[in-house]
């Protein structure tokens, strides 16, 4: 049986979990629990896949030309990706398509947000989550003991927006659909980035001393701040402000018409 790991901090201790895979037992109740949810999801006049592309374009969602954009920014990630991997060019260029192919992805997203959205409300949608809720609720054992974390569904759904959940439904993900809990480093431009010291272990840009960059090259703390070399709080003009973004600067009166200070009361 595949299992997968974690620890978490419950009540300021720390405490390990295995998400287990599914058994023949929780897969068949899992199967109930959709069955009932897209039942129900039909007749609270869900739509079904086989409509969605249909109702898109009914709506002005989706068109032809939508699909044609998706079908180029794919193709162009492909290119870079194959760009990458023959070498031959510049490290610089390198970098470029690199940081190019993270944003194609990010635009792939945003394009298809909609479509997604709409997938997730759709009668198999609704279903498919219900079982994974389950399936969740089910698989999730503490690693000493393999006594049930979650009593049932209702607790699972309750609690849900917990670390804990949160974590056990990611692994349960990767595990069912294959995924990989590190898909994101495992990305062809994010492997490149790393190998050549572009960006850090969290996956964010470095310059050549390993301090955090914004994509045009400027400093910035961990929070996304621009700072200059001392550490002190810019503008992106480099000019200094404190922690709340006001002006550090020598305050001067104003002067009426005839260039005379005016004081303030």
């Amino acid at each position: 049986m595949k299992t997968r790991n974690f620890k978490t901090t419950v009540e300021n201790k720390e405490v390990e979990f295995v998400v287990r895979s599914p058994s023949l037992v929780d897969q068949r109740e899992g199967q109930k629990i959709y069955n009932q949810s897209f039942s129900d999801a039909i007749k609270n006049k869900a739509i079904v896949r086989a409509r969605m592309d249909d109702l898109l374009e009914e709506q002005g969602l989706w068109d032809s030309e939508k699909q044609l954009k998706l079908s180029e920014l794919q193709s162009r990630i492909l290119e870079n990706e194959r760009a990458l991997a023959k070498g031959g060019i510049s490290l610089k260029r390198a970098k470029e398509l690199a940081l190019e192919m993270k944003e194609l992805r990010s635009k792939i997203r945003e394009l298809i947000s909609v479509k997604s959205s709409l997938d997730n409300h759709s009668a198999e949608g609704q279903a498919d989550n219900a079982r994974f809720n389950y399936l969740v609720s089910a698989c999730l054992v503490y690693s000493d003991t393999k006594q049930k974390y979650f009593r049932d569904l209702e607790d699972y759904l309750a609690r849900s927006t917990e670390t804990v959940a949160i974590l056990a439904a990611q692994n349960l993900a990767n595990m069912i659909y294959g995924l990989d809990n590190d898909y994101e480093s495992n990305l062809p431009e994010n492997k490149f980035l790393k190998k050549f010291k572009f960006i850090d272990e969290e996956l964010r840009l470095v310059n050549q001393e390993g301090h955090l960059i914004d994509s045009d090259e400027r400093l910035i703390d961990k929070n996304g701040r621009f700072i200059n070399a001392a550490g002190e709080y810019i503008d992106r003009n480099g000019n200094k402000v404190d922690d709340l973004g006001d002006y550090i600067v020598d305050k001067l009166p104003f002067l009426d018409d005839d260039g005379n200070a005016i004081v303030e009361e």
